[in-house]
């Protein structure tokens, strides 16, 4: 299968085709003119009814279709893409006067930039939904949650250059990860986050559709996995994954030489852990304990050579997480038994 190293609107048209898209109006009015060879479209009876769109005989008018030209209802994916192939206009065009787009008919737009590059930073929002992140099972809007302004900076950043879109930043309540969430207020920037909160960013549910029509069905609810999508992709963009779910899910002790990759779910950890063995890194096998009554994964990687091609190739946001991997380093070269194996 063929990597793809971008996408384009129209990859992702008939995926999208129960959103909704609002264009620069000059350019609708142009678009529609074009496609129904008419200068007033709202009048066009046979065009109205061959995008199935209602015509009011005794009006002698397409309310639908005056709507869009007046900017005060969006225009239907499903329909934009009827419009497109009876015109001489291209999906580039519609690219490039396109302003927002939306799940429904109500409010929660994003404006991605065209094309969506398949490089890390595409992949390092995926590794985050997988790792502290999530897409809920019924509305499908978009959450990532933790503690670190790092990552949650980087997260929001990341965000912002594909999608265009701030998120909804909420505060949660210190020491309550046992219980029921308890959100203590909203704020308006990553900024003004009380040290040691955690913090959770949400995005409306047009993000995981365009994900979804991207990647695949990798999060729902409580299930998570790589998707063959994923399996699929550059090594840009799994590299951009690993890093961002090893700093959510990993952990570096440089007391007993230790990188380790933890999970409750299995079957996603042992397809993380495949990605890594394509960039020539080897973990352990996956092994399991106990912790409160719940059984928990995990797996290791180990040896010198394993810690510094982990470091360099994939590396981690999370500056301590980094000044921990750099002790871990600098202790296993520094040690007698590492000199005398190396002869150094």
């Amino acid at each position: 299968m063929e990597t793809l190293n971008e996408i384009r609107l129209n990859d992702l048209s008939y995926n999208l085709d129960h959103t909704h898209v609002n264009l620069n109006l000059e350019f609708l009015l142009k678009l529609l003119i074009n496609s129904s060879k008419c200068d007033k479209p709202w009048r066009n009876r046979k065009f109205a009814e061959g995008i199935s769109c209602p015509f009011n005989k005794t009006k002698k008018s397409s309310t639908t279709i005056y709507g869009w030209i007046k900017g005060y209802k969006t225009v239907p994916f499903s329909k934009l893409i009827d419009v497109i192939e009876i015109s001489d206009y291209s999906w580039r065009d519609i690219e490039n006067n396109l302003i927002t787009i939306k799940s429904g008919i109500r409010k929660g737009e994003t404006s991605p930039k065209f094309p969506i590059i398949i490089d890390q930073r595409l992949g390092s929002i995926i590794g985050h939904i997988l790792g502290d992140g999530s897409i809920g099972k019924r509305f499908h809007s978009l959450f990532f949650s933790n503690s670190n302004i790092e990552l949650l900076k980087e997260f929001r950043v990341n965000m912002k250059v594909i999608f265009g879109i701030e998120p909804r930043i909420w505060i949660r309540k210190r020491n309550n990860y046992n219980s029921n969430t308890k959100w203590l207020r909203r704020s308006e920037t990553l900024d003004d986050i009380p040290n040691g909160n955690n913090v959770g960013l949400f995005y409306p549910k047009i993000c995981s559709d365009i994900l979804y029509a991207i990647v695949g069905r990798f999060a729902e609810g409580k299930f998570k996995q790589i998707t063959m999508e994923i399996k699929n992709s550059n090594l840009g963009f799994k590299r951009g994954l690993i890093r961002a779910f090893f700093d959510d899910e990993g952990s570096v002790r440089a007391d007993n030489h230790t990188v380790r990759f933890h999970q409750d779910n299995k079957e996603l950890l042992e397809q993380i852990r495949s990605l890594i063995i394509e960039f020539d890194i080897n973990p352990h096998e996956i092994l399991s304990y106990v912790k409160r009554d719940k059984e928990r994964y995990y797996f290791n990687i180990n040896g010198f050579k394993e810690y510094v091609k982990f470091f360099q190739i994939i590396g981690c946001t999370s500056s301590n997480k980094r000044k921990e991997f750099e002790k871990l380093i600098n202790k296993v070269k520094n040690s007698k038994g590492f000199k005398k194996k190396y002869a150094l």
